[in-house]
């Protein structure tokens, strides 16, 4: 029982020397960051993929790590993918871009050393989202984690033009018989992004 609580006291200490020795975020950078993002979802079975329309908020929290956050909504089309699974389910076997989905997620982006006009960064972080297909009329909710990578490329002061991908996956709960079923996919865009004072 003891050792435990070494541990956990210690674990606590690492991440505050962790969070000290973090370099600040300097008075002359953006500390706020609007972006808009266009591009593809690829799902399958119970995940709905098609066009993803995004916007994000990032808040820099040190110099190189900034809070991310993001809504984002895709498009699919309508194709029938859900059918009766003796003796009384349903399952839903859709194509790479079909349904819809409404995600917000929330997460830290992490800057890396760049060159020149380019920075690379990596992101993770944890999303809800609403989802619906409506040609079997079936509705539900997921929650999972999602992992990124990508690159900015500064076009002036303030403004960077943007490219991405991602993975997640996470667990999903569907109404008309489906109940749980696996969340899975990735996600492609390319966008701008604006940084303020």
């Amino acid at each position: 029982m003891m050792a435990k609580h070494v541990l956990t006291v210690t674990l606590a200490l690492a991440a505050l020397a962790l969070a000290a020795l973090a370099p600040a975020a300097r008075a002359d950078e953006p500390q706020v960051a609007l972006g808009a993002e266009v591009g593809a979802a690829g799902g399958g079975g119970a995940t709905p993929g098609g066009m993803r329309l995004g916007g994000r908020y990032l808040y820099r929290m040190a110099d190189r790590d900034w809070f991310d956050s993001g809504v984002a909504f895709t498009f699919g089309g309508p194709g029938v993918g859900c059918g009766r699974t003796p003796p009384d389910g349903m399952r839903c076997d859709h194509g790479v871009a079909d349904g819809f989905a409404g995600d917000l997620s929330l997460g830290v982006r992490r800057d890396l050393r760049g060159q020149g006009a380019f920075t690379p960064f990596v992101r993770g972080g944890l999303f809800g989202r609403v989802l619906r297909f409506a040609a079997d009329d079936v509705t539900g909710a997921a929650l999972g984690v999602d992992l990124g990578a990508g690159v900015a490329a500064a076009v002036g002061r303030d403004v960077a033009l943007v490219a991405g991908a991602s993975g997640f996956a996470g667990r999903g709960w569907f109404g008309g018989g489906v109940g749980g079923a696996g969340q899975l996919g990735m996600v492609v865009s390319v966008g701008a992004e604006l940084r303020l004072k």
